[in-house]
This record gives C-alpha cells, sequence and structure tokens, in this order.
C-alpha cells in the first residue's frame, strides 16, 4: 500500500483540524518581550550602564529582578537533537527555518524569533522523513510503539504509545483534551486508510509538528512564597536544553515529577549527572559553538586559487577543533577556562593537522585526535585555532580589525561602536610598486580622526594575528614584507599572538566577561542593571573553584536567577 502524503490527507476534517491546532501557534512569534532592551549591556568590565535599575538597596548593586516567563522556539541544533534523540534520524539543519542571534546567541534570539510560514513547512517536511524513516522499518516502528495498535475505538495500545511518546515531545504531561484528540486523530486515521500503523504514524507527526514541541514554555507557576518560579518540567527541559541541548530524558522527567527540581539540592544533583552523561559536553560545546559564532564558518567564501584547501570538509574540522577543545579542557583535563587561551591542544584530522604543520600519521578525513601544537610554536590558544582566524577575515587575506572587535566584544564585554555613515571602509591597494603591509595600511587609515577612536580599540587586539592569513595559516610576510606581530591587549604590550594568549590566560577581565556571556546564554536574555548582584555572585565563584566551567554551570543552574521568572507583561 502505498503511503499518502500529508497533503493527501487534508480532506479529513480531524487531520486538518489537529494540522491547524499543530501550526497556529508556530506562525505567531513570542509571548511578550524577554527583557527589557534598554537593559541590555553596552559596557565594558564595570558592568551595564543602562537600563531598569529596578528597586535601589541604597548601596551596592540593585536588587535582582526575574525577567518575564517567555516561549523560547528550539534553535536549528535543538531541534536536530531532538529528533535524532527522539527518532534516531539526523535533520538537515540548513533546511530549516534560520536562527535569529540576539544578544550574540541564538539562544537567546529564540525567545523573539517569528517562525515563517515557509519555516512551517521547512519543520514539518523534516519531522514527517524523521517518522518515515522509523515507520519504513519494522523493527525500527515496533521499538518506537511498543505494543501493536488495533485501529478500534480508543486503542489503549495507541493511548499509551501517545502518552508516553508526548510526554517526551513536549517535556510535560497530556492534558486529557489534548490526549483526547490525538487518540481520535489515530482513530480517524486509520480507519480511512485502512492502517492502525498509519493511524499511530500521523499521531506522532502531529505531536512533533505542534508548537508545544517546538516551543519551550518558560511561564513559571506561584511558589509558597508568592513569587514565579518554572513548574518542575519547566525546569527539567531548561536544565536538559542547556546541558544536552536536547529532550529531558525519562530520569529526568520522573524527577520533575517527584517535586525534586524545586530544591537546590535536586537540581545541582541532576545536573550533576546530565554532565556526567556523555551528551555532557554539549553544555560547554554548544556554548562553544555561539559564543565563537562558529556558525559563520562555513559562510566565509575564500579565493579558491589562494586557498584551494578551504572546502566544507575542512571548515567542518575547524568546528569541530574548536568545540572539542572546549570540551576536552572542561571534561578530561578539568582546567581553568583562562587554560583555553594558551593551550597547545589542538582536535584535528589529516586536513587541519596539515593546516597546523602537525604530524598527519594515524589520522584521515573523518579520523580526529586531540593532538599537541608545538610548546614553542607561534600558534596556542582557542585564538591560535583557525576555527577564528578563518571566520574573522575576507576572501583574501586575515582582518586585524574583525579579529580585535570581536576579542573586544566578546572577551573584554566591551561594544564597539559602529562606524559613522560617512566613513570609508574600503582599504585601498598600494601600488604594485610599493607593497605595504595590513599594519601600515591601517595605520593610513587611522589618521582620519572618525577612524582612530574605535581602530584604536580593535587593531591593537587583532595585529597579533597578522601571521595568520584568511585560513588561518601561518605566515611570516605579507606582500613580501615582514610582519610585525605586535600589539596591545588591556593596556600591557604583547609581542605576538602567542605573547596575547598567555597574557589572556591570565585576565582577570577576561574571566569575568565569561561568566557574563554564560549567564546570559543560560538564561536566554540579554544581561540587565538587575542581574549585576547574580553575576558578582557567580564571579565570585567562579575564581574560588579555579575558573572551572563545569562548576560555573552548577552555581548557574543552581542560582535563584535560573528558576525564577517574573509575570508576562
Amino acid at each position: 500500500m502505498k503511503k499518502p502524503s500529508w497533503h493527501e490527507l487534508r480532506s479529513s476534517r480531524e487531520v486538518a483540524a489537529v494540522c491547524a491546532l499543530a501550526f497556529a501557534a508556530a506562525c505567531t512569534g513570542t509571548l511578550g518581550d524577554p527583557t527589557d532592551r534598554a537593559g541590555a549591556s553596552s559596557a565594558g568590565d564595570d558592568g551595564p550602564s543602562t537600563g531598569d535599575d529596578g528597586p535601589s538597596t541604597g548601596s551596592g548593586p540593585p536588587q535582582f529582578q526575574p525577567a518575564a516567563g517567555m516561549l523560547r522556539r528550539l534553535t536549528r541544533t535543538q531541534f536536530r537533537n531532538a529528533v535524532r534523540d527522539v527518532f534516531g534520524v539526523e535533520v538537515d539543519i540548513h533546511e530549516l527555518d534560520a536562527d535569529s542571534w540576539n544578544g550574540s546567541f541564538a539562544v537567546i534570539g529564540a525567545s523573539t524569533v517569528v517562525t515563517s510560514e515557509r519555516g512551517v513547512e521547512q519543520y514539518h517536511t523534516a519531522i514527517e522523513g524523521a517518522v518515515d524513516a522509523v515507520f519504513a522499518d519494522p523493527a525500527r516502528r515496533d521499538e518506537l510503539i511498543g505494543c501493536r495498535p488495533s485501529g478500534a475505538e480508543n486503542d489503549a495500545c495507541v493511548r499509551g504509545y501517545i502518552e508516553a511518546l508526548g510526554l517526551r515531545a513536549w517535556r510535560r504531561p497530556l492534558e486529557t483534551a489534548e490526549l483526547d484528540r490525538l487518540v481520535s486523530l489515530a482513530t480517524t486515521t486509520a480507519t480511512e486508510l485502512g492502517s492502525p500503523v498509519e493511524g499511530a504514524r500521523w499521531a506522532t507527526v502531529a505531536l512533533f509538528t505542534s508548537p508545544n514541541f517546538l516551543y519551550r514554555a518558560e511561564l513559571g507557576a506561584p511558589s509558597a512564597d508568592g513569587s514565579l518560579r518554572l513548574t518542575g518540567y519547566e525546569m527539567a527541559s531548561r536544565l536538559a536544553f542547556l546541558v544536552w541541548n536536547s529532550l529531558p530524558d525519562e530520569e529526568l522527567l520522573d524527577q520533575a515529577a517527584s517535586g525534586m527540581l524545586g530544591t537546590v539540592e535536586g537540581v545541582r544533583a541532576a545536573a550533576t549527572r546530565l554532565l556526567d552523561a556523555p551528551a555532557g559536553r554539549e553544555a560547554v560545546g554548544a556554548f562553544a559553538e555561539e559564543y565563537m559564532r562558529l556558525d559563520r564558518i562555513g559562510t566565509q567564501a575564500k579565493d579558491a586559487a589562494l586557498f584551494p584547501e578551504y572546502d566544507p570538509a575542512l571548515q567542518a574540522a575547524m568546528v569541530r577543533d574548536m568545540r572539542g577543545t572546549w570540551e576536552v579542557l572542561a571534561f578530561d583535563d578539568q582546567a581553568s577556562a583562562l587554560d583555553l587561551f594558551s593551550t597547545t591542544k589542538a582536535v584535528v584530522n589529516a586536513e587541519l593537522a596539515q593546516l597546523y604543520g602537525l604530524d598527519t600519521t594515524g589520522l584521515g578525513s573523518s579520523t580526529f585526535e586531540v593532538r599537541s601544537l608545538p610548546a614553542d610554536g607561534p600558534r596556542v590558544g582557542i585564538l591560535g585555532k583557525a576555527g577564528f582566524l578563518s571566520q574573522f577575515a575576507n576572501q583574501k587575506e586575515g582582518s586585524p580589525t574583525l579579529r580585535g572587535k570581536f576579542m573586544r566584544e566578546a572577551l573584554m564585554c566591551t561594544t564597539v561602536p559602529p562606524p559613522p555613515g560617512n566613513v570609508d571602509l574600503v582599504l585601498e591597494d598600494p601600488p604594485a610598486d610599493k607593497p605595504l603591509t595590513k599594519r601600515q595600511r591601517l595605520e593610513l587609515h587611522r589618521t582620519a580622526p572618525a577612524c582612530a577612536g574605535c581602530h584604536g580599540l580593535m587593531d591593537p587586539l587583532g595585529l597579533p594575528f597578522e601571521n595568520f592569513d584568511a585560513i588561518g595559516r601561518y605566515r611570516t610576510t605579507d606582500h613580501g614584507l615582514p610582519i610585525d606581530p605586535s600589539g596591545n591587549f588591556d593596556g600591557e604590550d604583547v609581542a605576538d599572538a602567542r605573547d596575547l594568549g598567555m597574557t589572556i590566560s591570565s585576565s582577570d577581565a577576561v574571566a569575568r566577561c565569561l561568566v557574563r556571556k554564560y549567564y546570559a546564554y543560560a538564561a536566554g536574555h540579554e544581561e540587565r542593571v538587575v542581574d549585576r548582584s547574580v553575576l558578582d555572585t557567580l564571579t565570585a565563584s567562579f575564581e574560588a573553584s579555579g575558573f572551572k566551567l563545569r562548576e560555573l554551570i552548577l552555581d548557574v543552574v543552581t542560582h535563584e536567577a535560573f528558576s525564577s521568572v517574573a509575570p508576562q507583561p
């Protein structure tokens, strides 16, 4: 029997009704505004300088106030991971509606993004494809359903299947009316198509095309003291998507039902278990991917004549190297987060090892190993990786300005203002008979008073990386002239990229900024003035832990700020 398509089933009133239910909310955006946008940080290490100060305590930072509860759409990666974990099927995230980036993170943009009509179709196509892949294999299908559907009205097998799978998909128990509607859909479809299995299949599609799957609700409920706190199931979802970047498992959902996630001790125990699982590396890897904007790597075109080796496989290796190094230091070495800037470790395949000048013995395109760069070599830390250097560059050469701008904003938490509208941003190429290095060209550019201020914030940070070209390959000359890689970090002169990495690795300012960035990522909203006391507490405990990322994660999820919400405006 040929499997009918969704469009062929649209004549069924029950199916059409569920389709409307599933998609209506997915096109309408979100509830409320997750943050006071006036309170978004634009300050440096002295903290946020604008926004709602909240009630003053008379001295010290203003009193903490939770952000409004919200809905968050799953990011592309979260959607892919969730589908993989339920169905064992990989989704091409590039075929999904794009993420929205706010506050430098897709997880923050997820609370304000509006899903397009085309996006709804893309999600539905992905879900239907994953469900089809499982139901086309009788063994996988039977394992998923766990019983044999009869097609009878209110089939106990189908009802139990939808109830159990719905708990996983929607991260909460289905209400009786919701369960009845989906069971009715399965029964009607089974009758129309003459196949109980088809009824179960379309009920599965409906479950995962519902906004209850696509959106994470974090609206809270009144607690004993009257404040709004995330419910146990909302807390389970928030923990799982922060640590695993995917759905909560059965054990975490059971802990939500038992009330365990309503205590600090219970949350810490649950989060520790999640971190200790293989998927726990996502807690750091996924953060690194967004924080370092690794999504940009695949979008950076390079001159094919100059860089023929720069292909999708090498780009994917750059992403894996960056994520893998964060994960190795945090989980395998349990090292200080500041060691990220001085480490000589790299996660490489044959192509990336060759770019780094390492021995490729035992490596292939799909074989990755943790290797060490030369102890006295010019390349150290995550800023010496091709994954950083290649994305902040143009098609032919690196960009000290772009590299410095990222460092200034991401590592030092200082916003660089945009250039005036009347400033020419193009660096003119020098005459062929009078070559200039990029440093020399930038010095000429900075002679304009309108350019000097901003370039003074960025260029001294980026110039130490001039020994690395547009794909992060080491070089010693620029247009035939020797490179001067000196620069300055936070008022301290540095000789080159290696010296810069070692300097950053002892920077308290960078450690403070990292706390601010991770807090924004975990909380899902941009930093506000009223978060200052939370950040002070987290920064102190981060330092006391020896700057351990695992401890920062545990401190964040057990802080009241992680479980508190404010009413919708």
